[in-house]
């Protein structure tokens, strides 16, 4: 048979439907793809540079994380959330789960914020 462009996309088709079938009519199928956080709690990494030449910024950035953290959890926010346009966050956490956090120090050095992100997971 000759290969053409029309029966390849249509084969291409109905190859992805097939695919995509089972995914569809299994109640647990988004479960597969999402990496819903486990536990009572939600830990976020913040890999900024502490010490170095740019510690300064990195402090800036850290105290903005921990705002937005704040936030995300409901505390300190003297009405601000009924000011946003989204109505998504809700200072429940993320999930209704609390947002906790962990800090690393990149040290403004490529090595250093390898190894701390390294150490952020494990």
């Amino acid at each position: 048979s000759k290969l053409t462009r029309r029966g390849l996309l249509r084969t291409s088709a109905i190859a992805g439907a097939g695919l995509a079938v089972p995914t569809i009519f299994t109640a647990s199928s988004a479960s597969a793809f999402t990496n819903e956080p486990t536990g009572g709690s939600v830990t976020l990494g913040f890999n900024v540079p502490q010490t170095g030449p740019y510690a300064d910024e990195g402090a800036d950035e850290l105290r903005a994380y921990e705002l937005a953290v704040e936030h995300l959890n409901g505390g300190g926010d003297g009405g601000m959330m009924n000011t946003f346009s989204s109505k998504a966050l809700q200072g429940n956490g993320i999930l209704g789960k609390k947002v906790e956090y962990v800090t690393g120090d990149t040290q403004t050095k490529s090595d250093a914020a390898r190894a701390s992100a390294k150490s952020m997971i494990e």
